[in-house]
């Protein structure tokens, strides 16, 4: 039965269950002496397996340790290991959402799809501030600032900065260590968003160039120093989508698509004056 069961080999197929699993895990990692790597890992996948419909039997254990210890073997992807250091990392790597809603409250849509301008920069600031304190805080803000109740059609109701005491005492019922995953997975879009490709109306882009203004050499930004305030008023004055409050209110990746188009735009010109 165990070759007919899928098991993941990347963040894509990690299902939501799974993942909050082994957030607990990795907390537990943390937290409770003797606890070993290798422990998480056969847990999880345990955990995976038997959520998958693999039956243990006891008559089988020696077998279904082997599996369970062959399975465990195969999530190199997942982690870290810096032998001399002695450090353990998560190496998380996806910007499909594994945790699309708890309890009630929804998160963000995967690849950021339904981010607006405004929620991404009170996320990123939340998000920047939490990476450089570790203030508990800081990672509730941030976690306040994506999840939140569905409104109409299901959708998360639309993000405004004057409702975030409401906000936050919605998500305070989350876990600290589930909030964590939030952070790691938004940590990563901020990432890929300046590297990697995205598909808007049926076409792929890259807003790498958007981001292309700082020195080769200079290490890649966690969304720092994206200037998104300046991004903001400087939108907001060409009128494209309304007043500051209104480019606010628009989706994030809409706003890096008129920014692309400018860049590119300015770009061909600069090569013209250069002929």
């Amino acid at each position: 039965m165990a070759n007919e069961l899928s098991f993941p080999d990347c963040w894509e197929e990690v299902t939501p269950e799974e993942w909050v699993y082994l957030l607990k895990l990795r907390h537990a990692l943390r937290v409770r002496r003797g606890v070993s790597l290798q422990d998480i890992r056969r847990a999880w996948c345990a955990f995976v397996l038997k959520r998958r419909g693999y039956r243990f039997r006891r008559k089988h254990e020696t077998d279904d340790m082997n599996l369970v210890d062959r399975l465990a073997g195969t999530l190199g992807w997942m982690w870290v290991v810096d032998d001399e250091e002695g450090c353990v990392a998560m190496d998380f790597r996806t910007t499909k959402n594994l945790l699309p809603e708890w309890q009630g409250l929804r998160g963000p849509a995967s690849h950021g799809a339904d981010l607006t301008f405004g929620e991404f920069r009170y996320a990123t600031a939340a998000m920047n501030l939490y990476t450089t304190d570790h203030y508990e805080s800081d990672l509730l803000a941030l976690t306040a600032t994506l999840y939140r109740t569905p409104g109409t059609g299901g959708r998360r109701i639309p993000f405004c900065q004057d409702n975030m005491p409401g906000y936050m005492r919605d998500a305070v019922k989350m876990p600290g260590w589930m909030q964590w995953g939030v952070y790691v997975w938004f940590a990563y879009f901020c990432e890929y968003l300046q590297t990697g490709s995205f598909v808007v109306d049926g076409h792929e882009v890259t807003f790498a160039p958007v981001f292309s203004r700082r020195e080769p050499d200079a290490p890649r930004s966690s969304a720092q120093d994206l200037g998104l305030n300046s991004i903001l008023y400087t939108v907001a004055e060409s009128g494209v989508f309304g007043t500051a409050d209104d480019t606010d209110r628009t989706p994030l990746l809409r706003v890096l698509l008129k920014l692309l188009d400018d860049k590119q735009r300015a770009d061909e010109m600069m090569k013209r004056m250069k002929k």
